[in-house]
């Protein structure tokens, strides 16, 4: 999987999904070389901005212990991803649908790949833009779920997907939504 790939694939059923689909990506690899890197960049966008004199995240240094809140986000994203990848699966068990974890993983880790994108954000200098690049990474997730529901899981209809990834797709906007909380409060605290 590439770059190319990867920007078509909120938009297609086969572009770059049908890469995804032919190979056995272990668990550990998805781990080591796009979860990891995914995850890093968010925290050390947290710790640059926080020392960026332009920065949102200025308004508030004095008071906000950035590296502590950047160890938290990371953790949160390293534990997110295998959590998505479980819940994925568990809601296509439920429909009767066979998945494994492996491919469940893979599908999580994808999806999480615009939203770390997204932390890129919090470099901007207004919290408008900051908010709408947040947003913009968070629809972009969506549809890859929705594309890579019916790839991965081999679904016969468009519907069955759309279906499982409004159920997924609930649950991971809230942990976002979340996480998102924890650093304006941050900032505003």
């Amino acid at each position: 999987m590439n770059l190319v790939n990867l920007s078509k694939m909120p938009f297609s059923f086969h572009a770059g999904w049908d890469e995804v689909v032919v190979g056995h990506h272990p668990v550990i690899k998805t781990f080591l070389l796009l979860v990891l890197p995914c995850s890093l960049l968010p925290p050390l966008v947290l710790l640059y901005g926080s020392h960026e004199p332009s920065s949102v995240l200025r308004l508030n240094s004095a008071a906000v212990s950035w590296h502590e809140i950047a160890l938290v986000f990371f953790v949160a994203e390293l534990l997110t991803v295998p959590l998505m990848g479980w819940l994925i699966r568990a809601c296509a068990a439920e429909r009767k649908i066979a998945a494994s974890f492996r491919d469940t993983f893979l599908l999580a880790a994808i999806i999480a790949v615009p939203m770390c994108l997204s932390s890129l954000g919090l470099l901007l200098p207004d919290l408008g833009s900051m908010l709408g690049l947040g947003v913009a990474g968070l629809m972009v997730a969506a549809s890859l779920l929705y594309h890579g529901m019916y790839v991965v899981l081999k679904l016969a209809e468009e519907f069955e997907a759309q279906a499982l990834a409004y159920q997924v797709f609930g649950v991971g906007a809230l942990v976002w939504a979340l996480l998102s909380a924890y650093i304006l409060l941050q900032l505003h605290g």
